[in-house]
């Protein structure tokens, strides 16, 4: 839901190797990124769908194939290259410990949510009366990215956040 409610992970990105536009996202003739809403399985501008889907693909009205940035962050993350027996030993950590701290986030994230009745307004200017709180935090600030490649462990530990929904 957070995924689908609160981020761009429904916007279509535009497959189309070869093309300027390749990678890019979907825009309708105003500019307005695109998604492909649950509820008319139809291609249509993020800020009208009733719920945009995070799977499958979509064709545009000019024919091209497009697909949700979540599918794409799924494809590359299930590949076996990122499986914790693949990286447990660059990492220095075991391939057990990285699964039972993964099933560990997993589990508090989604099993022990909780709602806080505090009344926000998105940014689309939707009203709610509280929100769902993931009891997971990390900290990423100047120990991690003072190091090579700081910056792309900070993206790692805020793209977890994301796929929780731990984000604020």
């Amino acid at each position: 839901d957070y995924l689908a409610s609160l981020t761009d992970a429904g916007w279509l990105v535009i497959d189309a190797p070869g093309e300027a536009d390749d990678g890019l996202f979907a825009r309708d003739s105003n500019g307005r990124p695109l998604v492909r809403d649950a509820a008319t399985d139809s291609v249509v501008p993020a800020e009208t769908a009733t719920r945009p889907l995070l799977g499958g693909c979509a064709i545009l009205a000019d024919g091209r194939r497009a697909v949700p940035v979540f599918a794409h962050l799924a494809q590359r993350y299930r590949d076996q290259a990122y499986a914790p027996e693949a990286v447990a030993e660059r990492c220095g950590v075991p391939a057990a410990t990285i699964s039972r701290i993964a099933a560990e986030i997993g589990h508090v994230a989604f099993e022990q949510p909780v709602f806080v009745d505090q009344p926000w307004t998105d940014a689309r200017g939707v009203e709610h009366p509280g929100f769902v709180g993931r009891p997971v935090a990390m900290h990423a600030m100047r120990g991690i990215s003072a190091h090579a490649n700081g910056f792309q462990i900070c993206r790692a530990l805020h793209l977890l956040q994301l796929l929780i929904g731990s984000v604020d």
